[in-house]
């Protein structure tokens, strides 16, 4: 059998190299668990980056990508597919949107909803202004919407008509918007930037912003749609609605798939030819999408994840008490969580997460502030109380 040293050997030979990887090769998941070719067992806390919501090889979707398939793999858009239109049916009937388009992944999302801010809007309104600290994807583009110049550096210049506004500050907003802004486009939380939650107050700030100089409003919900906070879309919670939203990671528990959503009079500005993806709603990924959002919108779903982070946001809250000293707050929503370091335990960020991959468990260090933890939304208590374990013993360690 091959080892995770023999594959990262043959990997390092021919992958270009812009991630960098733990020493390990995932070869089976299975719920909230996975292991590397060593045979090594891993709680994952990290779902491939707030993916695997259903946790891996959830088998209602491993039995829907099987059928699916058997029966048609790809076909053009040029024509309608079931699965495809069954995803689009799910996402109106659970939002507010009329209309939906389906792409490949969030970057390609949030390009959709850019171009759709641009073409409906009147002549020479093009800007869009996004906020410090957020993460929109890695087309030139999304780089350019997003709010963090280490992601921009090398790969200037950028693309023009994108303005970042400090975060917090809803005056600064103001003061950016001007003849040639179009949208405005934020997450309801940013969990690139270190698990940062937008509060309600500001958020109806940027709406109100929105409503009064004719702009639209733009969710990137690749982070927290489809089940992450709680409910199905963060800003059901927060009682703010977008004009445009954007989702992706965990619509197809992770299968490529997402989507932009909107409403019947600001999609008429698309029409056919303005904007395509060739595997866009590709069948079998969006078998895995049905599947998945049918067990997450059923009754019952979303109360337990939001039960069960409640339940985790107070044990992290035990780590607060236990270690002031590494440790100063905890934020998020429902399944997303991160626990604010200290200037000290921000020093030892990259460190703890190394440590717990040794020990077993995935997390990562998000905004050079936080640890992020997103698990599976089934994740269990007993689960929880593992991972905060280990946590715990290594946090003494410091």
């Amino acid at each position: 059998m091959t080892t995770n040293e023999q594959l990262k050997a043959r990997a390092d030979k021919v992958f270009v190299g812009t991630y960098a990887r733990f020493p390990a090769a995932m070869v089976k998941g299975e719920g909230c668990r996975l292991w590397d070719a060593d045979g090594r067992e891993y709680l994952d806390f990290l779902s491939g980056i707030a993916v695997c919501a259903l946790g891996h090889c959830h088998p209602a979707v491993t039995a829907a990508v099987c059928r699916q398939a058997a029966e048609l793999v790809h076909v053009s858009n040029l024509y309608y597919t079931e699965p495809q239109t069954r995803v689009a049916e799910l996402l109106v009937a659970n939002s507010f949107a009329d209309k939906v388009f389906l792409a490949n992944s969030g970057a390609e999302a949030n390009e959709a909803a850019i171009k759709l801010a641009r073409i409906q809007a009147e002549a020479g309104r093009y800007q869009i202004i996004s906020l410090t600290g957020s993460f929109h994807g890695r087309t030139l583009a999304t780089v350019a919407a997003t709010g963090q110049p280490r992601f921009h550096k090398g790969f200037e210049p950028l693309p023009e008509g994108f303005l970042h506004a400090p975060f917090g500050d809803l005056a600064a907003i103001e003061k950016l918007i001007g003849s040639q802004t179009c949208a405005i486009l934020c997450e309801p939380l940013q969990g690139e930037g270190g698990v940062r939650p937008l509060d309600a107050a500001y958020l109806q700030g940027i709406r109100d912003l929105c409503t009064k100089h004719g702009l639209l409003l733009i969710f990137d919900e690749v982070q927290t749609g489809i089940g992450r906070t709680g409910t199905l879309f963060a800003y059901q919670q927060l009682g703010i609605q977008p004009d445009i939203m954007t989702v992706a990671k965990a619509l197809g528990n992770g299968l490529p798939i997402g989507a932009m959503l909107t409403t019947d009079a600001i999609a008429a500005a698309f029409t056919p030819g303005t904007h395509a993806s060739t595997f866009g709603g590709n069948p079998v990924a969006a078998a895995a999408a049905v599947a998945s959002l049918e067990i997450i919108v059923a009754e019952g779903f979303l109360p337990g994840v939001r039960q069960r982070g409640e339940y985790f946001q107070a044990q992290l809250q035990q780590l607060v008490a236990r270690f002031p000293d590494l440790v100063e707050g905890v934020r998020g929503l429902g399944m997303i969580l991160g626990l604010v370091l200290t200037e000290k335990g921000t020093a030892l960020g990259s460190d703890i997460v190394k440590k717990m991959f040794e020990r077993g468990f995935l997390c990562n260090f998000a905004g050079n502030i936080a640890l992020r933890f997103v698990p599976p939304l089934i994740v269990s208590e007993e689960e929880i109380d593992r991972f905060i374990g280990a946590l715990a013993d290594l946090l003494a360690e410091y």
